[in-house]
């Protein structure tokens, strides 16, 4: 969340000049005073504005995503009205000191009379900064979060109909897959379980992934077979394995979120005629049971020109950043790495409750 709202604000700084520069120029003309030196007020209103951006900030990046996104809400009121008082009586201390440096005034604090105005005028000036924020904030979130559900929608149906511009009649192809697996000689045991595991994989796609969520298990299978298939095409020699967390407990996952990351170790590792340096080490487990972790390290041949591919990962692992950024929004971190011979790709995922 912090990197989101640290990128949002460079991307925007101009705007956030702007805007705080109107903000001084409104502050200095309304409460322009002929008998004031100009010096004065302008160090007043800087003073001033200088401050009001500390609730206005805190209180959009760390008060608002942090307590009321969260519904803490009694931490959030309490931490509101501490802002804008401590907010408040830090600005009127301060200005206190430049009108004693810019007036030579005999002393720092007034009397009541004087200081008790002062105090409410900042307080409300820091309420206003803070509230301001906060709508501003919740707005611009809702106005993300709505564009997000709408291009999530876009993505959805445009997937279903490609899905149904692709689908085979299903009942016929199973059926020409049993009917290939039963042609298959029973020594042939290799093609036999390739036979068998890809029906299971196409069972899969045609049916479970019809739904937003499914259940990390099937999903897990569906890559075990994708694995056993993919190895069967590999030298017997090489190094290809693939851990699985024994206590990954029960959790959803959107369906073939997985895949691009052990599709991308098959398709791009090394082709090395010592086939024992040929590896492929995939991972996955639950880490905290709150965060999924996939991790796939392979070798590849840093002579197939492949540099362009491995620096972004291909078609594949693109598509993957883009669904993650859509479904799961700022519970995500993918990182990629490439060591002399080795390319990694670490997947980390705050899954739902």
């Amino acid at each position: 969340m912090a990197a989101k709202a640290t990128t949002w604000f460079r991307k925007y700084k101009l705007l956030h000049v702007l805007m705080w520069t109107i903000v001084m120029a409104f502050s200095f003309l309304a409460y322009y005073n002929p008998a004031t030196s100009i010096f004065s007020q302008v160090a007043n209103v800087v003073v001033v504005s200088a401050f009001q951006t500390i609730p206005f900030y805190f209180s959009a990046y760390v008060l608002v995503p942090r307590l009321l996104y969260r519904r803490k809400f009694a931490a959030f009121i309490i931490s509101f009205i501490v802002l804008v008082i401590s907010m408040g009586l830090i600005t009127l201390f301060f200005t206190r000191i430049v009108d004693h440096l810019t007036t030579h005034a005999q002393t720092i604090i007034p009397d009541w009379q004087t200081l008790g105005p002062s105090v409410d005028l900042f307080i409300w000036n820091s309420i206003l900064a803070a509230f301001g924020a906060s709508g501003l904030k919740i707005l611009s979130d809702r106005f993300r979060i709505e564009k997000r559900l709408v291009e999530v929608e876009k993505e959805k149906i445009q997937t279903e109909l490609s899905f149904l511009r692709s689908q085979i009649n299903p009942h016929f192809l199973f059926n020409v897959m049993n009917t290939i697996y039963f042609q298959i000689e029973k020594t042939n045991a290799d093609a036999r379980i390739s036979v068998e595991k890809f029906s299971e994989m196409l069972r899969y796609q045609l049916y479970e992934c019809t739904t937003d969520k499914i259940q990390i298990q099937k999903e897990l299978l569906y890559i075990q077979n994708y694995v056993a298939i993919q190895t069967l095409r590999m030298e017997k020699e090489s190094d290809i394995s693939l851990m699985i967390d024994d206590e990954m407990g029960e959790f959803l996952i959107a369906p073939l979120l997985i895949l691009p990351i052990v599709e991308n170790a098959f398709k791009h590792v090394s082709n090395f005629k010592e086939a024992h340096r040929n590896k492929i080490h995939l991972t996955v487990k639950n880490q905290d049971k709150k965060t999924f972790f996939v991790e796939a390290v392979n070798t590849y041949d840093q002579s197939d020109g492949q540099k362009h591919l491995l620096q972004t990962g291909g078609l594949g692992i693109q598509n993957l950043k883009r669904r993650l950024e859509l479904l799961y929004p700022d519970r995500y971190e993918l990182n990629i790495n490439r060591n002399e011979n080795t390319y990694q790709t670490v997947l980390k995922l705050q899954y739902d409750d």
